[in-house]
C-alpha cells in the first residue's frame, strides 16, 4: 500500500496531517452554518438588518468616543493632583529637614558651612591625589610603592589629618 492509501484508511488527508487543512475546513464549514442560519432566521430584509447594524455601531463609536473623552480627562487630573501632592510632599520634607537641622545643630550656620567645606575639600584633594597616583601606576605598569587601599568618604569625613 502507498502512504496516500494508508492516509486515507487511517482517516486523515495529507492536509490535515501538516495542521492546517483541517482548521481552514472547519471554518469554512462554521461559515457556511452560519450564513445558512442567518437566511433562514433573519426576521427582516437584508437592507433593514444592515440599516439596523450600522445604526448600533455608530451608537456605540459615539459612546466610546465619549467614555474615551472622559477617561482622558480623568487621567489628566490625575496626573495633576499626582503632581501637586509630589510638590507638596517636596516642600513638606524640605520643611522638616530644615526644621531638624536648625535644632539639632550644635554650632551655627557659618561654623558648620566651613566646617564642611574643609571636610569636602580634603576629600576632593584626596581624590584627585588617588586619581593622579593611579594614572602613573597604568602608565608604569608597575604596581607603586605608595598603593594604598581606597577609604571610603564616610572614613574622610571622620579623620581630618589624612585624606588617603
Amino acid at each position: 500500500m502507498s502512504d496516500e492509501q494508508l492516509s486515507l484508511e487511517n482517516g486523515s488527508s495529507g492536509e490535515a496531517s501538516e495542521g492546517g487543512g483541517g482548521f481552514v475546513a472547519l471554518a469554512v464549514i462554521a461559515a457556511a452554518l452560519g450564513a445558512g442560519a442567518a437566511l433562514l432566521l433573519a426576521p427582516e430584509t437584508g437592507a433593514r438588518t444592515r440599516d439596523r447594524v450600522g445604526r448600533g455601531l455608530r451608537s456605540i463609536r459615539g459612546e466610546a468616543a465619549g467614555t474615551i473623552a472622559q477617561l482622558q480627562r480623568e487621567l489628566g487630573r490625575r496626573r495633576n493632583q499626582a503632581r501637586r501632592e509630589k510638590g507638596l510632599m517636596g516642600l513638606t520634607g524640605f520643611l522638616i529637614g530644615a526644621g531638624l537641622a536648625a535644632v539639632l545643630n550644635p554650632e551655627s550656620g557659618p561654623a558648620t558651612r566651613e566646617r564642611l567645606a574643609g571636610r569636602l575639600g580634603r576629600i576632593k584633594v584626596g581624590a584627585v591625589d588617588r586619581i593622579s597616583r593611579l594614572r602613573r601606576s597604568e602608565e608604569s605598569d608597575q604596581p607603586s610603592a605608595e598603593a594604598q587601599p581606597v577609604r571610603s568618604v564616610q572614613e574622610l569625613g571622620r579623620d581630618p589629618d589624612t585624606v588617603f
